[in-house]
């Protein structure tokens, strides 16, 4: 009698778990920043922007799949000239929520500042009427004082949501992210 000897558990999971994250990174999107502005409204001081994703692959996917998507956009704005350091001057927040429901077939976006949700049965439609302008209020434009150099630093990113804290814990090295994080510099004088 022939004894055929089985590959250890360990080596077959290793294997699907390489083979997975080969296929994430095969099919990596990016998110694409448009108009990149720093603007005056109403005496506020706000970064205003557009994105969009080069590819809508990854996201269908995912949001089909029952995720919830967070788009974070992230704004630090700093004074220039400081030989080591650069004194942050205003800093703040988005983040705009994506959701598929089965039932209605319907992709729903939630902005910040808009009262009711965006929805739409087409991801592209619903994403350029969402995201191509977004704006991103940092505080009084009394924080700029004419004559001085500064630059805005803005980080985006597309991530899943309501993902339990035991299994972000035991799947540490695992990258939550739908796109790739991109980061963006606007270096300007007031």
């Amino acid at each position: 009698m022939l004894l055929r000897r089985r590959p250890p558990l360990a080596a077959a999971l290793a294997l699907v778990l390489a083979l997975t994250l080969w296929g994430q990174a095969a099919q990596a999107q990016s998110l694409v920043l448009s108009n990149l502005v720093v603007d005056n409204q109403s005496g506020a001081l706000a970064a205003r922007f557009g994105v969009a994703l080069d590819s809508l692959t990854n996201v269908t996917d995912a949001l089909q799949a029952g995720a919830t998507l967070a788009l974070t956009c992230r704004g630090k704005l700093s004074v220039q000239g400081g030989m080591f350091s650069s004194p942050t001057v205003a800093s703040a927040e988005m983040v705009c929520r994506l959701k598929y429901d089965q039932l209605t077939r319907e992709y729903s976006l939630v902005v910040p500042g808009r009262e009711a949700p965006l929805k739409n049965q087409r991801l592209d439609e619903l994403l350029r009427a969402g995201w191509s302008s977004l704006a991103l209020e940092m505080g009084p434009w009394k924080v700029l004082e004419r004559g001085k150099e500064y630059s805005l630093a803005l980080d985006i990113r597309l991530h899943q949501t309501d993902i339990p804290n035991w299994f972000k814990r035991t799947l540490f090295f695992w990258s939550w992210d739908v796109a790739p994080q991109a980061s963006y510099q606007l270096h300007f004088k007031y």
